[in-house]
């Protein structure tokens, strides 16, 4: 039985973006996706867990036509505000990837779910539906892309604590209660301005999962070629010391 999504971002869809400003652009992310799309001859592109829609306005400049959905309303409105700014023209709707066919009846040459939107899937059973539901919004030829930043090395316990916003006026820290399967991320936000001084904390649960489970998983789902790196420069994921897990699968 699928379970019942929490929308854990509700609260935190406003500030979501204080990571950095918007539109700028990881020059090696971006290479990385212009490259494995165009292997594929990618021209129709789903994002379907779009967020604020960052990646969809690191595509929009590289020619290929955009769609996006997520299944947080809040998140959402603010991708089409940013959308709105920067004049980009996709079509985006509400929808969770488990069950991507209600809202798009079409498929794509391409579907992205990155920076760790797979893993709010906390069951074996969601995950397996969710991959299949990406799968049958595939063409044959199509590709999917899986990105996270929790890896073996990550998950080692230097790492628990990470500040990863610090300018004069906000710092973003993000600190990790990790279990054997699960981590939760407890997202501090502190305001130290001479207009604000606040104090606000999110707390994310996700799924932990690494090489091997995806491989099981995507070949549940009906993946039968995966690819799995350690870093956009796709070197071959290092169990020792890669700071990425990033997955290319196909039908």
């Amino acid at each position: 039985m699928t379970t019942a999504y929490e929308d854990s971002y509700a609260s935190w869809a406003r500030g979501y973006d204080l990571f950095g400003e918007i539109g700028v652009v990881n020059q090696a992310e971006q290479e990385f996706l212009r490259t494995v799309l165009g292997e594929c001859g990618a021209r129709t592109v789903l994002d379907c867990a779009c967020g604020t829609g960052q990646h969809l306005i690191m595509l929009s400049n590289l020619g290929f036509k955009l769609f996006g959905s997520d299944c947080s309303e809040p998140m959402l409105e603010v991708c089409r505000r940013n959308l709105d700014l920067f004049n980009i023209d996709v079509e985006t709707k509400a929808c969770d990837y488990r069950t991507l066919e209600i809202a798009w009846p079409r498929t794509f040459d391409a579907l992205l779910c990155l920076t760790q939107s797979l893993n709010h899937m906390l069951t074996h059973e969601d995950l397996v539906d969710a991959l299949r539901s990406m799968r049958r919004r595939l063409d044959p030829k199509g590709v999917l892309l899986v990105t996270q930043s929790t890896t073996h090395r990550t998950l080692q316990s230097e790492f628990r604590f990470d500040l990863v916003v610090n300018t004069h006026d906000f710092s973003r820290v993000f600190a990790r209660d990790i279990e054997e399967h699960f981590q939760t991320i407890h997202i501090l936000d502190v305001f130290h301005s001479e207009e604000r001084h606040s104090l606000e904390r999110h707390d994310i649960r996700i799924r932990i999962i690494l090489d091997e489970e995806y491989r099981a998983l995507l070949k549940e789902a009906g993946f039968s070629d995966v690819h799995i790196y350690g870093g956009y420069d796709r070197q071959a994921y290092d169990r020792g010391t890669s700071m990425k897990l990033i997955v290319v699968a196909r039908p």
